[in-house]
């Protein structure tokens, strides 16, 4: 995978210089997309209590949209 998805969702450079990464752009598109699935969890067919199935669902379309983002092509 693309070292892109490593860097910072939302980098903070302050006056004084300090950097402050926050999320990563995995762990960012993690998030919203745990989100979408927690509200509609049967539209992946997961147990809406099945924490461990939707974390792992939300990271697999985290990294799938990492990938198509590093196509040139639409």
């Amino acid at each position: 995978m693309n070292t892109n998805s490593n860097k910072s969702a939302f980098p903070i450079f302050t006056e004084t210089g300090i950097h402050q990464d926050g999320l990563t752009k995995r762990e960012y598109f993690a998030a919203m997309a745990m989100q979408g699935i927690l509200a509609a969890p049967e539209e992946c067919f997961i147990n809406q209590w099945d924490y461990i199935g939707i974390a792992k669902c939300a990271v697999v379309a985290a990294d799938a949209l990492l990938k198509q983002l590093q196509n040139p092509k639409p």
